[in-house]
């Protein structure tokens, strides 16, 4: 995973299982949060990121941190 990726991947732990209410969001009762909205939110608050990325963070990481749901909409940490 280049440095970029790995950014966005400390990033999306930190949102996943610390603080998905610094960026307005709220984890389902699975502890799932929605891509787009996830997307969304974070690059209003100054982070930029795509959901591409994201995508690529969940299928590149060998340590299996985040998980899919299984339409890909949703993701969570591990």
């Amino acid at each position: 995973m280049n440095r970029r990726l790995t950014k966005i991947s400390k990033y999306l732990t930190y949102i996943l299982r610390h603080e998905p209410h610094s960026i307005g969001l709220k984890l389902d009762k699975e502890g799932f949060l929605n891509v787009e909205e996830l997307v969304k939110n974070a690059n209003a608050s100054g982070k930029k990121i795509t959901i591409e990325q994201v995508n690529q963070v969940v299928t590149e990481n060998e340590q299996e941190l985040f998980t899919l749901s299984g339409d890909g909409q949703c993701i969570r940490a591990n």
